[in-house]
């Protein structure tokens, strides 16, 4: 009983909680049970009296938030990017499904689908006799197998004007498909340039202070070791993390945006080749019906047996505009990774009460001013991504409103030869 007086007594002298002492909590996040508590002796934490964390204990807590903090900082971009990559696959499968169900020879199947994938990573080899070769040959597909049956040459030259809004909307089909792959290639590149940095010391000594989820400074005190941060402190420390980043956020949720028209893009014209099939179909049987010369030459189409079911493809996207806009966000985070939901019952960068400083706005003027994270974020390039996302943005936008690019004078004997440059501008143009 005295033992116990006697040890009450000395926590009241040193004015702090008898918890504190006991340093349970911080010595099971280091793993180290020498840790004691000792007099005041702090370089990181802000605290006014003695506790469990002198230099070498703060240096610790440093250490493991540079191991864990960037890796829950980029949680949420992670995770929207395995979206992206998830919808990615679905475009990539649509361009598999044109090259391979096309009556081109296997050797430029493969040839064209090589320029194709150098196309989606920003080196462009296409030429118009590729397109016009692709456009061509992907109405003939589409039609064979639609009808069951294969189109001789003889056929094909005799519905060579028949088949021409066919092969225009197979085309533009085409376009948007590899558009759209251009602008994940160049999602992708963000976040390579965004994740490729380390974060900034100041971040993770801002990031100690705040006793951010996995331990800081509020593990100091064992009293406060429940509390988390206060959520104006988390969002100040992780804006000041990310200010880096701001402008890559930026062009990444202009590119989701662009994204989703080109998505609805695809739709439209797998809509349009759809119906310009079903027109095709209905002539070439009437064809057979009162064209005694295409019916001499092609009376094998009436002997093909159509698909029972037709294919169907979900143009539904796994991500949206708030899920891009999600990804950088210190609101979000703290909410969701970081979990600092209170105002004054928190820790607050000392003690637990209230954080009382303004919150700063998520721009290159409002971090300026960020109390927590004071200096420069990590040095971000993304230039290149920049310019390929000029260039991609003026291609959504030719296609999306008709406009057309042409360069070199022009043969006037077809009438689709126009539309077919135009789409050759939008593929070629660097």
């Amino acid at each position: 009983m005295g033992y116990i007086l006697s040890l009450f007594a000395v926590c009241c002298l040193l004015n702090i909680p008898e918890s504190v002492g006991q340093c349970t909590r911080i010595r099971s996040l280091l793993d180290d049970d020498s840790i004691r508590i000792t007099s005041r002796s702090n370089d990181i934490c802000i605290l006014t009296g003695d506790s469990c964390c002198n230099k070498a204990v703060e240096n610790k807590l440093l250490e493991k938030t540079k191991r864990i903090l960037k890796n829950r900082v980029f949680l949420v971009l992670n995770q929207f990017y395995s979206k992206v990559d998830t919808d990615k696959n679905k475009k990539d499968a649509l361009l598999t499904k044109i090259i391979k169900s096309s009556t081109l020879s296997q050797s430029k199947k493969i040839a064209l689908n090589e320029k194709f994938s150098s196309y989606v990573t920003g080196v462009n080899t296409l030429t118009s006799a590729d397109l016009e070769e692709i456009r061509s040959a992907s109405a003939a597909g589409a039609l064979a197998t639609s009808l069951g049956v294969t189109l001789s040459a003889t056929c094909l030259d005799m519905l060579y004007f028949d088949m021409e809004t066919l092969r225009d909307a197979q085309l533009k089909y085409l376009g948007a498909i590899l558009i759209m792959l251009r602008g994940y290639a160049i999602m992708t590149d963000l976040k390579i340039a965004a994740t490729s940095q380390d974060l900034t010391e100041e971040c993770y000594v801002g990031a100690v202070r705040g006793g951010l989820k996995f331990g800081g400074c509020n593990l100091c005190l064992d009293e406060t070791a429940t509390r988390q941060p206060c959520e104006k402190l988390c969002r100040n420390i992780l804006s000041g993390c990310l200010k880096g980043h701001i402008q890559t956020r930026e062009y990444l949720q202009h590119l989701t945006l662009y994204q989703i028209k080109l998505n609805s893009l695809v739709e439209q014209f797998s809509r349009e080749a759809t119906t310009a099939l079903d027109n095709l179909k209905s002539e070439v049987k009437s064809k057979l019906r009162v064209d005694k010369d295409f019916y001499a030459s092609c009376s094998n189409l009436k002997r093909g047996t159509e698909p029972t079911e037709k294919a169907a493809y979900s143009f539904g996207m796994e991500f949206n505009e708030d899920d891009a806009r999600k990804t950088l966000s210190s609101d979000w985070l703290c909410q969701y990774v970081f979990s600092g939901i209170s105002e004054v019952n928190c820790w607050n960068r000392s003690k637990v009460g209230e954080y009382r400083l303004n919150i700063y706005e998520f721009t290159d003027e409002g971090q300026r001013q960020n109390p927590e994270v004071p200096g420069n974020g990590p040095a971000i390039n993304i230039d290149s991504a920049i310019a390929s996302y000029k260039d991609y943005k003026v291609k959504v936008e030719e296609l999306d409103q008709g406009r057309v690019t042409i360069n070199g004078a022009l043969p006037s004997s077809t009438p689709s030869f126009l539309l077919t440059l135009s789409l050759i501008a939008y593929l070629t143009l660097t």
